[in-house]
């Protein structure tokens, strides 16, 4: 029960302790466009528990889209997002868990990249990695 309460503690003391040596930094994600054959715009809509940002459409070529938060304080943040975009002959989509908040995360960075084959994500600026291929209606 003392460990409990400990950790209990520790947690607190580190999402709302005043000292700015522990400030957190809001985490983000982004949603870049790289549909270079299409050229398509991609429809993005990302959700939480708590929070439905609505759609957000984004152009080839245009900044990404992105948002910024910090993870609650018993690390149950999860953010899931669908991506859809269409060409001439078919609409592509793809729904994911785009972030899952971890413990004691500050500042961290996903990126989101839609290309014709597959959405790629980058973590804190590592190369992409193959995350999900679309679903083709």
């Amino acid at each position: 029960m003392n460990f409990m309460f400990n950790i209990l503690f520790l947690i607190v003391a580190l999402c709302f302790g005043s000292n700015e040596a522990i400030t957190c930094h809001k985490n983000t994600l982004a949603f870049q466009n790289s549909l270079t054959f299409s050229k398509s715009t991609i429809d993005v809509h990302c959700k939480s528990r708590d929070n439905d940002l609505g759609d957000h459409f984004v152009k080839f070529k245009d900044p990404a889209y992105n948002f910024s938060f910090h993870d609650n304080v018993i690390f149950t943040t999860k953010f899931n997002c669908g991506l859809y975009w269409s060409s001439d002959s078919h609409v592509y989509h793809q729904t994911f868990v785009a972030y899952t908040g971890g413990l004691f995360r500050c500042g961290a960075l996903f990126v989101w990249n839609a290309r014709e084959d597959a959405l790629y994500l980058s973590k804190d600026g590592k190369p992409e990695k193959l995350m999900y291929g679309w679903i083709i209606q």
